[in-house]
């Protein structure tokens, strides 16, 4: 492709939906299992939060350093059916299969801890690796089928909207559907056959998803079999990585979506058990505040593509960073002073769920806002090395944005179970956690986002790309 067709390139709104029909199945998949397998080998199988932290680590980490891997396979795939969707498939089915036995676990796997801790490995091992294999070609999808500066943060926004709804759908409407029978001193996430029955159903709506995804996308498919490639060879492979690592414009956005996604999976693992354990709520009550926050953050997300057109994308980053920032640290400035109880009422009306719930939701809407964002800052930088190279390699700088996100992911997730086990949080389905353990749960989770998103604000002040440079740097390349 050259530059030109590259610059005229636009995806109108439809096509830019039934694309992000694949981000709905990454959602049910991943957003479930950061959500709730944390859950699940603690308060039902009885493993120890830093064991369970320290799985989903090894395995994060595996996930982070194959995506380059994945991204220089995809990009110098030759195939009929081209560079992208030969992983969709594959990648899908491997998705759908893996997470099934992560809720789904055998019995001579329930009989010993250590045992329990190496399934946990494995299946989060086998999940992660196809979950690479289908994300990072979806991605650098996305990328290609749309060219236009704006428009690139209005598809990825709307992606991020969509994958939100799957999340409402699915994640949140779980507290209802699958964790309602709550009975006396038993809680309903203590129970096995909750998360059990919940992994079957989602496993049969992340299928079909797939296969919507595939009929709708099929339209991108493009015959790869004569493109310009780099070759397979391992040198190839690290010079292209090179080559990205050095590259002066994507290194800010690198650091910047590492604090940010540090902040977002500490405070998704966490926010569960304040949930839980904090706000005491009920099934119907935990939809309702986890569903507020999916809620927000797709209302960010698809606010960034407006934003962007009246701010830039630095402009529109700060805005949703700062917003979100300040609504957070007022929720815990409000009930970790004593003064908004976590069962506040007034009369049948539950004050404490509405004040956090909505402040919350402000909190993810600002996440909503700056996730798209950056990954659309992304794809300029890929058509930039493009412009100057002639080489696509869409898939690779996507993949290299991933191992960052990727490796915050697996950090915030180890770090989550141990910050569980330091505030002196009790893993099992009897167990009881004292006033003090609740209060730093609630503090520790409050405030650990507003910290990583600062930090990462400060961090993107440095990226060069706007607007006007990218379409400078066009000009300046068809002289």
């Amino acid at each position: 492709m050259t530059t030109n067709q590259q610059e005229a390139k636009t995806c109108s709104t439809a096509g830019m939906v039934t694309y992000s029909f694949g981000a709905c199945t990454e959602a049910i998949i991943m957003n479930t299992f950061f959500g709730f397998a944390m859950l699940y080998y603690t308060m039902a199988l009885g493993l120890s939060p830093g064991n369970a932290g320290m799985a989903a680590f090894i395995a994060g980490l595996w996930d982070a350093v194959s995506d380059p891997i994945m991204g220089h396979i995809s990009d110098n795939t030759r195939s009929r059916f081209g560079k992208r969707h030969p992983y969709l498939v594959g990648g899908g089915v491997g998705m759908v299969l893996s997470f099934f036995f992560i809720w789904y676990v055998p019995g001579f796997f329930k009989s010993n801890m250590l045992i329990l801790f190496w399934y946990l490995v494995v299946m989060n091992l086998i999940l992660r690796t196809a979950y690479t294999v289908y994300v990072v070609p979806f991605t650098a999808l996305g990328f290609e089928i749309c060219g236009d500066y704006d428009g690139r943060a209005k598809l990825q926004g709307i992606r991020n909207a969509m994958n939100m709804t799957a999340n409402i759908l699915g994640c949140a409407m779980a507290w209802t559907l699958f964790f309602s029978n709550n009975s006396g001193d038993i809680r309903a996430t203590h129970i096995s056959q909750n998360y059990i029955n919940m992994g079957i159903s989602f496993t049969i709506v992340a299928a079909i998803l797939i296969i919507i995804m595939l009929i709708f996308t099929s339209k991108y498919i493009r015959d790869s079999r004569k493109d310009n490639l780099s070759g397979f060879k391992i040198m190839d492979f690290v010079r292209d990585v090179k080559d990205i690592i050095l590259d002066k414009y994507p290194r800010w956005v690198f650091i910047f979506i590492f604090f940010v996604s540090l902040g977002i999976v500490l405070v998704s693992a966490l926010q569960m058990f304040v949930l839980e354990d904090f706000l005491l709520l009920s099934g119907w009550q935990k939809t309702v505040a986890h569903g507020g926050t999916m809620v927000g953050c797709g209302i960010g997300s698809l606010s960034a593509g407006i934003l962007v057109k009246k701010l830039d994308k630095k402009g529109a980053v700060y805005l949703g960073g700062c917003f979100g920032v300040s609504c957070e640290l007022i929720l815990a400035l409000m009930f970790l002073t004593g003064f908004l109880k976590p069962t506040q009422t007034i009369g049948w009306l539950p004050v404490s769920l509405i004040v956090f719930t909505i402040f919350h939701s402000a909190y993810w809407f600002g996440n909503g806002i700056m996730m798209p964002v950056a990954l659309s800052m992304m794809a300029d930088i890929a058509e930039i090395h493009e412009i100057e190279t002639g080489v696509n390699k869409t898939a690779s700088y996507g993949a290299i944005y991933s191992l960052a996100f990727k490796t915050s992911l697996s950090i915030g997730l180890l770090l989550s179970g141990y910050c569980l086990g330091w505030i002196g949080y009790v893993s099992g389905s009897h167990a009881t956690q004292s006033r003090e353990v609740i209060w730093r749960l609630c503090a520790l989770t409050l405030v650990v986002g507003p910290v990583a998103s600062l930090a990462a604000l400060m961090l993107i002040k440095r990226y060069p790309v706007t607007k006007q440079f990218l379409g400078k740097f066009r000009a300046k390349r068809r002289l």
